[in-house]
């Protein structure tokens, strides 16, 4: 069984990652509120319902400006797609961790470093040279304060494939101490649905 995701820290997934779950009811009762105080002719509830809206409007303020490890994870997978389909290896390379592993059917599963990450794409040049790619998934959760996982799905067309072929993969970003951050772990998932085969690229 493939792993899953787990639940973003509460404050990270209200404040960061998915806001208008917080926003979203708070617009609704402001709205509830105001209505209800006009029609009664009651102050209160209308004051009541502009609180609630500016807590939304807080709650969306905040998530402006603040960036959860798992959002930092997302932004690193979609330049790392950007990089793959322009086959920009040397751009591959910088985006990783000098310790990044990789791993074939789970991110628990034994893995191999930074050179067989770099083996598998410079085959973006050759025979896997990426003809077109569509991303199908692309879910984040922050696992720590210094640390997001993607799990990325994509259906891609290569030079060497007969059509799109479907993958899944979970990718692991950290912050390094010098406060940027890198992938440090990438879990090639499945392949059509299977188990891929640790022989391949």
């Amino acid at each position: 069984m493939e792993p899953e995701l787990p639940a973003s820290p509460i404050l990270d997934r209200w404040f960061a990652e998915a806001p208008w779950t917080v926003a979203f009811p708070l617009v609704v009762a402001a709205a509830v509120l105001a209505w209800w105080g006009a029609r009664n002719d009651r102050v209160r509830p209308i004051l009541a319902g502009i609180g609630c809206l500016l807590a939304a409007a807080g709650t969306l303020a905040i998530a402006a400006v603040r960036t959860s490890p798992g959002e930092r994870a997302a932004a690193t997978v979609r330049e790392l797609v950007a990089r793959a389909e322009a086959a920009d290896v040397d751009g591959i390379h910088a985006l990783l961790s000098p310790e990044a592993s990789f791993h074939h059917g789970s991110p628990r599963s034994p893995g191999q470093g930074v050179d067989r990450l770099m083996r598998a794409a410079e085959t973006l040049r050759g025979r896997h040279r990426i003809d077109s790619n569509d991303v199908t998934r692309l879910e984040l959760a922050t696992l720590s304060p210094d640390r997001g996982a993607v799990v990325l799905a994509c259906r891609t067309t290569t030079a060497s494939s007969w059509g799109p072929v479907p993958t899944r993969w979970w990718i692991e970003v950290a912050r390094t101490p010098a406060g940027d951050w890198r992938i440090d772990r990438i879990a090639w998932l499945a392949l059509m649905d299977r188990a891929p085969d640790p022989s391949l690229p």
